[in-house]
């Protein structure tokens, strides 16, 4: 049952995407959430994320929504759980999902962080951790 969790949530936030904020955009993708969807326990928040693609990807993609596990004190997140749909904004047909946690990537740039200054990651755990 608990292995279930993370695309229960997954599906439950998707009707709630019209109340979403554009966070990041990175050349052809941008990052929504939903601030309604994020849920709270001490540091470590979870928030579904939306990446909307301006053109289909391989099979047909137009969005991805990750589920993110954000640790606000460490600033670093990583991914739980990925689902694919053929419409923008996580709507149409479920083109597949995988839960698998992901290593965390460390955000802040005290950390030694090797990511690009302008990557979406930075601005979506300050979305985050600011709620």
């Amino acid at each position: 049952m608990r292995a279930a969790f993370p695309v229960v949530l997954l599906l439950a936030a998707a009707p709630a995407w019209a109340a979403a904020t554009k966070v990041a955009e990175d050349g052809g993708t941008a990052f929504y959430i939903d601030p309604a969807t994020v849920t709270a326990g001490g540091y470590v928040r979870r928030a579904p994320v939306v990446q909307d693609y301006a053109q289909p990807e391989s099979g047909g993609v137009r969005s991805r929504q990750v589920l993110y596990e954000v640790d606000c004190a460490a600033e670093r997140l990583r991914s739980v759980a990925v689902s694919e749909h053929d419409e923008p904004m996580a709507q149409g047909t479920r083109l597949g999902s995988v839960e698998r946690t992901s290593d965390w990537i460390y955000v802040a740039s005290r950390t030694g962080s090797s990511l690009p200054p302008r990557t979406p990651y930075r601005p979506i755990v300050r979305f985050v951790c600011a709620r």
